[in-house]
């Protein structure tokens, strides 16, 4: 569809995806391949697990040092975590870690190579790990999503996803039919400023979902711009606070809903 019969609501990916600070830390998880994709592993202690598994949709950068922390900080929380490199070895991260004074990167022909294969190879992903982890009845499957993963997020949390719940952080590339199609509980934390998801497109994503009667979500943080929640200056305090807020809002709202 069009843009005219399908209006944008989150902007395509721009060069604000790609500010922020990288963190410091020893993951803990594992790499593996399912379906021939990447995929990063972090494993729950067993003696705080919940038997449910959690998908992560990285934004641009993909899988690396600070996606790599927060899916072992919701394995710490009780939840299998599985990362998708649905850039297959090709994310920002491994072509420069300096993307926006990288006179070498060009960063909107990355956004076309990439913008229809990743959803491709994300649904792939997604039913090979159905296969693999969904056998026992007991298990659901909750999903997040970081920029360029929030439309992906939205899919799975349609008829025709596997997610109980969901939650999206500073959102890109998002129509209005990525959210008509919502059918399960979503969160949505998003910051005052961020060009591609501007105050009237908050409204407009509010208004469907409330006039489709679904459950969600909207948290709004002042002071702190797109990539907060995954790419925030740790040493500023407050946008460390946010970043720690919207991640124990989304374990508190996956709890919730996979109880």
């Amino acid at each position: 569809m069009s843009d005219e019969t399908d209006p944008i609501l989150a902007k395509p990916a721009d060069l604000c995806c790609l500010k922020g600070s990288f963190h410091t830390g020893e993951p803990q998880g594992k790499t593996t391949h399912i379906e021939g994709i990447e995929t990063y592993i972090a494993t729950p202690n067993p003696k705080t697990a919940n038997g449910n598994v959690l998908l992560y949709f990285p934004d641009a950068f993909g899988l690396h040092g600070n996606s790599f922390l927060l899916m072992d900080a919701f394995a710490s929380c009780g939840y299998l975590t599985l990362g998708v490199d649905y850039f297959l070895g090709d994310a920002v991260s491994k072509h420069t870690t300096t993307p926006l004074s990288d006179p070498k990167f060009d960063f909107e022909a990355w956004c076309d190579k990439h913008l229809k294969s990743s959803e491709e190879v994300a649904a792939k992903w997604v039913e090979a790990v159905k296969s693999t982890y969904g056998t026992s009845g007991s298990v659901k499957f909750a999903c997040v999503g970081y920029c360029w993963g929030a439309r992906i997020v939205c899919q799975q949390l349609s008829k025709d996803g596997i997610c109980k719940a969901g939650a999206i952080a500073h959102p890109s590339f998002m129509k209005e039919s990525h959210v008509f199609g919502v059918d399960a509980p979503l969160y949505i934390a998003a910051p005052t400023t961020d060009s591609l998801f501007l105050p009237e497109s908050r409204a407009r994503t509010v208004e469907i979902l409330t006039e489709g009667e679904k459950r969600f979500n909207m948290q709004v943080y002042s002071g702190v711009g797109h990539g907060f929640a995954t790419r925030p200056d740790m040493s500023d305090p407050y946008q460390k606070w946010a970043k720690g807020q919207c991640f124990k809002s989304f374990v508190e709202w996956f709890n919730l809903w996979l109880s």
